[in-house]
């Protein structure tokens, strides 16, 4: 794996040294254990010889005595003398790749508006506010009102289907029984997502403790989309399909449910209705009400309505 050589920052003058550097190059402190090292992006791999064997030493060792960092190979501390003994070595560490930065921003944020706008601004929100609250009250209250049967309207429907031959597809298997088989063709059916094997990625870098860093690489599975196909069949099938809908509509007290004219291979699907009691007052409502209770109503007949945001009859009442 590449070799990199770091650099170290000199914490007495802030001066920047190589990473082999054991001493800084702007005041000659040595480099004890406030020192810490760090990777230029983009730093070129070391192919020098020498410097290759010292980054595999190992990591430096720091005298337990004056704190100054030593190579792996010297069993005394350089600047003070004293034994290696058990003196800890530099910790070896591993450091991630940078994220990459967001994207900037589309554009400029708005500027925060002036202090003296504020108390407009609220007092605008607090208008929306009371008139929202405002609306919702005239629009739910209820009130009640004598309202009088004026008149009534009504609408009556019948949907009618008709027995047809449809084609249609299904995957094989699941063709219905009865159908006629028009074709059949393979189809991508669906996309199997299958490991097919690894790559090696850089994933970062490794301090070695000594002013080199190592690269470090890790094993990023390849996944490739395998289609599958199955056998896609064409098919003719009889179905009841849709044909039309007849409807009646009056203004009478009289609905009445409009002939079909059901034909040969035809049938009734279903049936459906609307009927209206149209009643004053203060103003005219129109409300819909089930069968029995249209019925019943008789024009001119006065009723105790609750009317719901002056709109909408909610209740009737004899």
């Amino acid at each position: 794996m590449a070799v990199r050589e770091g650099k170290w920052r000199c914490p007495y003058c802030a001066g920047v040294n190589r990473g082999s550097a054991l001493a800084c190059l702007g005041c000659g402190a040595t480099r004890d254990k406030d020192v810490t090292f760090f990777l230029d992006e983009g730093a070129e791999e070391v192919t020098d010889e020498g410097l290759l064997v010292r980054a595999r030493a190992g990591a430096d060792w720091l005298c337990n005595f004056c704190g100054d960092s030593n190579t792996p190979d010297r069993d005394h501390c350089r600047n003070c003398g004293a034994e290696k003994g058990t003196a800890p070595s530099r910790e070896v560490r591993e450091l991630p790749l940078p994220s990459p930065l967001p994207p900037p921003p589309a554009r400029a944020a708005a500027a925060a508006p002036s202090p003296r706008r504020f108390p407009v601004v609220a007092g605008v929100l607090l208008a929306l506010v009371a008139l929202v609250v405002l609306a919702a009250y005239l629009g739910l209250r209820r009130s009640e009102e004598t309202l009088t049967v004026a008149g009534f309207e009504w609408e009556r429907h019948v949907a009618v289907e008709a027995w047809r031959t449809v084609r249609e597809q299904a995957w094989e298997g699941s063709v219905p029984s009865g159908a006629r088989v028009v074709s059949r063709r393979p189809e991508v059916h669906h996309t199997d997502h299958e490991r097919v094997g690894t790559r090696r990625v850089k994933s970062g870098h490794r301090d070695l403790g000594n002013g080199f860093f190592e690269d470090v690489y890790r094993d990023e599975p390849i996944y490739r989309d395998r289609p599958v196909y199955r056998t896609r069949v064409t098919y003719d099938v009889e179905r009841w399909m849709p044909e039309r809908t007849v409807r009646a509509s009056g203004q009478d007290h009289a609905a009445r449910w409009p002939d079909p004219g059901l034909r040969s291979g035809e049938r009734e699907a279903s049936r459906g209705e609307k009927l209206l009691v149209v009643l004053n007052g203060k103003k005219t409502y129109r409300m819909e009400l089930p069968e029995a209770r249209w019925a019943a109503l008789q024009p001119g007949q006065s009723l105790s309505a609750v009317i719901r945001g002056g709109r909408s009859v909610l209740e009737l009442r004899p």
